[in-house]
């Protein structure tokens, strides 16, 4: 906050989407004493690009929300291959414990060297 100086809190289904980002972005063996916390699409990022990896990383995407965030529910995940630009779009469909209305998350993943 510029006029506060201090940083901004995310609340709500804010708080859920910065948390599904922050899964994602995890890798395993990143937090201390919790060495299955995070994702494994980093390493599938360097698999050929197909439509069975894109399918593979959206269920383990899935079991990640699924393992670690009870806020929200799954309802669907959609990882689309951009072979134009060598990245995953991914979408994810979700409720929010408490929220009636759905809620979509956008991302888009890229293999760095």
């Amino acid at each position: 906050n510029p006029v506060t100086k201090d940083i901004g809190r995310k609340y709500d289904v804010n708080a859920v989407k910065q948390s599904i980002k922050n899964l994602l972005l995890t890798p395993y063996f990143s937090k201390p004493f919790t060495p299955k916390y995070g994702s494994p699409i980093f390493d599938i990022l360097f698999e050929p690009m197909d439509m069975d990896t894109a399918s593979l990383m959206g269920t383990l995407i899935q079991e990640t929300i699924g393992n670690f965030e009870p806020r929200c529910k799954v309802e669907d995940v959609i990882v689309f291959p951009n072979y134009n630009e060598n990245e995953y779009r991914i979408q994810i469909n979700f409720y929010v414990v408490g929220v009636r209305d759905p809620q979509i998350f956008r991302t888009s993943l890229k293999r760095l060297r």
